[in-house]
């Protein structure tokens, strides 16, 4: 099993994205820019980490968005042109990653909502009993939900989870 990274970039590169992004990064996210540009599940295609706001007690894990990767799925400037506007009603947000079916990870890096969050973009929790989300969606849907306070939180548990399950990290995103 393997996970793959990006390949360091420096501060001025991080400063010229979260400008194009209109965002202001928190630290522990330009650290992870810095030291990883990219954190993406290979092989397999996906692992789940624990989330206990759904039924399922879990959400799927894909990757982090790298900037300037060479696959623009997976690079954070391309998929936030793509999505972005849909996430309009929340300020300071930014998406930096996905899960297999298209429902993504959320940054909001300022104010009293900051953190980490799962948008249930494709509304696969859209009728789950539990369905404790903590942002809503227009029309009722595309839900966001909590899931850590800080970026460096939610890494360290991606972290966990795929050494928990033997995978290795090498370069190559």
């Amino acid at each position: 099993m393997a996970i793959l990274t990006g390949v360091s970039i420096s501060q001025i590169d991080i400063d010229l994205l979260a400008k194009r992004l209109s965002v202001v990064f928190p630290d522990d996210y330009k650290n992870f820019l810095s030291n990883y540009n990219g954190f993406r599940v290979s092989s397999p295609d996906h692992c789940d980490i624990p989330y206990n706001n759904v039924d399922n007690n879990f959400i799927s894990f894909d990757a982090l968005f790298g900037h300037k990767v060479n696959n623009d799925n997976y690079d954070i400037e391309s998929v936030n042109d793509d999505v972005i506007d849909e996430l309009s009603f929340i300020s300071n947000a930014v998406v930096i990653g996905i899960d297999p079916g298209d429902n993504f990870y959320v940054l909001v890096t300022e104010g009293e909502k900051s953190g980490v969050y799962y948008w249930d973009r494709a509304c696969l929790h859209a009728d789950d009993k539990k369905n404790n989300y903590s942002i809503s969606g227009e029309d009722g849907y595309l839900h966001l939900y909590f899931y850590a306070k800080t970026f460096k939180q939610f890494f360290d548990l991606l972290i966990g989870q795929t050494i928990k399950k033997g995978m290795t990290v090498s370069s190559g995103l």
